[in-house]
């Protein structure tokens, strides 16, 4: 069996074992020997010269034998300079035509609406909002979060928002985590 027939096979064996079960840890260990195995014969394959024969022990003996060869080559003293390649000359770089107009995909999917406050938000959200709206208080936001996820509408979410709200806050400042927090609020309604 040459190299190539080699690869086949093992791709082959490492298909079956995918089919099997692939949640059994086996199977997956079956898969990754075989890939392992073809991955090994395609090396092997690319020492493999034209005109020789594909005997096996011939090939792994070339292989041993060349990196053999590799170990003991002696190390280059002496470094020689290479000149840089003269390359054609090129035109200049034309400025790219504006998108298409229309949201972005960041923008269409930070305007979605959204089913659950808490789902949205990362821990270092949390310590934000918490922080600027709560003065800190993390679980006092989540019990927040519940009570706005059940409000009818928006308005009636924005007033309960602001009952529980501790430091006086800057609705409108774009920069503030107050901002974002509404944001994310108008987009659950």
């Amino acid at each position: 069996m040459n190299f190539q027939e080699k690869i086949l096979h093992h791709i082959e064996s490492a298909k079956d074992a995918l089919a099997l079960e692939p949640s059994n840890s086996n199977a997956w260990m079956r898969l990754r020997e075989e890939l392992h195995r073809a991955l090994e014969a395609a090396i092997l394959a690319e020492h493999v010269q034209p005109d020789e024969g594909v005997n096996e022990s011939v090939i792994a003996k070339k292989v041993e034998t060349q990196a053999e060869d590799i170990d003991a080559a002696p190390v280059m003293e002496r470094m020689t300079e290479v000149e840089p390649r003269k390359s054609a000359p090129t035109a200049p770089l034309q400025a790219e035509s504006p998108p298409a107009s229309g949201p972005s995909i960041a923008e269409t999917l930070y305007e979605q609406p959204i089913t659950s406050l808490q789902n949205t938000m990362s821990i270092n959200d949390r310590v934000r909002f918490a922080g600027e709206l709560f003065s800190g208080d993390v679980p006092k936001l989540l019990k927040i979060c519940t009570e706005l996820e059940t409000a009818s509408s928006f308005d009636s979410a924005f007033e309960n928002l602001v009952r529980h709200v501790v430091p006086p806050v800057d609705w409108e400042n774009e920069e503030g985590a107050s901002f974002e927090f509404l944001q994310r609020l108008r987009r659950l309604f």
